[in-house]
């Protein structure tokens, strides 16, 4: 075993007890930005259904946001192509965004050549969905397509252009051929919604234990009524533990005396750790553990001044 393991697993022992401050500079003015997009219902049930779904999605967005404003719905008769049009414009000239959701609830439509998303009037394809969300500028973009036929979007939308930031994409489907309406967006809402979703237990549930709750739900639906799924839940992109989706017990009824800045640097150091162990076959062991050991007591440190925080709230 190389000295920067035997080093690290000797920090790991350690690192709970540990108290160095590492000196770690906060990000100024960093927003994380959540649009919620309800689109066509094509009957009164599903409409309701959508509404709600979008409705909840962006209530668990607004418990966490650090401004209200930051989380924008468009649905029924607001959710048409020139309004969502006229936002991503005013969301391009923004250069304050570190994390930006986008969520499109509803149907859509597959014609064998392009995907496309029901809205009242002209539906926005899929051409013209990628140019919109490439005109976001943030760090990383997370697009989750709660519609029929979205998995036609992993052809079509790039999770790898690092132009754009960081990118993870969340289907309901793994094809445009999958076409009926899909049980996927109830069980995302149920996932931001109980702790169980939570898996590591740490009262912050991310994309990726969001995706595995909806998904898991999905296929055990089907098998449980021994249907054959006319579904199946697909993800694509990297690091989907690193976007922040709902919280919590005592980290949500903390959020006040937590500092944000806090947060917004976990959030950072766990990016960068995440992104370290993504370029781990192409740098030197030793510097990656080196590199990791540092990152690691930093996320240490951190997690002791919130913990402290909240700590405080509940006295």
């Amino acid at each position: 075993m190389s000295r920067a393991k035997l080093k690290l697993l000797k920090i790991i022992s350690l690192i709970s007890a540990l108290g160095i401050a590492p000196g770690i500079a906060p990000i100024a003015n960093a927003a994380n930005v959540t649009v919620v997009i309800g689109g066509l219902g094509g009957s009164e049930a599903f409409a309701e259904k959508f509404d709600n779904y979008a409705t909840a999605i962006a209530d668990e967005a607004k418990r966490i946001a650090s401004a209200e404003t930051d989380v924008i719905l468009l649905h029924g008769s607001a959710a048409k192509k020139e309004i969502i049009t006229a936002l991503f414009d005013a969301l391009s000239t923004r250069t304050d965004i570190n994390s930006f959701n986008a969520y499109f609830i509803g149907h859509g439509s597959f014609d064998g050549r392009s995907y496309k998303f029901n809205i009242p009037g002209p539906d926005i394809n899929d051409t013209e969905l990628l140019e919109l969300l490439n005109k976001v500028k943030a760090q990383q973009q997370l697009i989750v397509a709660a519609t029929s036929s979205s998995g036609a979007l992993l052809e079509v939308i790039d999770t790898g252009d690092q132009t754009v930031g960081q990118r993870v994409l969340i289907t309901a489907t793994k094809n445009g051929r999958e076409k009926t309406a899909v049980l996927f967006p109830e069980y995302l809402v149920e996932a931001l919604t109980t702790p169980a979703a939570d898996t590591d237990k740490n009262e912050s549930i991310t994309a990726l234990e969001v995706f595995n709750y909806a998904n898991s739900a999905v296929e055990g639906y089907y098998e449980t009524e021994k249907l054959l799924a006319p579904e199946h839940p697909r993800m694509q992109g990297e690091n989907a533990e690193s976007f922040e989706l709902a919280r919590y017990g005592a980290l949500l009824a903390a959020r006040d005396q937590v500092p944000e800045e806090l947060l917004a640097t976990r959030e950072t150091l766990a990016n960068q750790v995440s992104t370290l162990r993504s370029r781990k076959d192409d740098i030197d062991e030793d510097e990656y553990f080196d590199t990791l050991q540092d990152l690691m007591l930093q996320l240490s440190d951190v997690q002791s001044q919130i913990d402290a925080a909240s700590e405080q709230s509940e006295n």
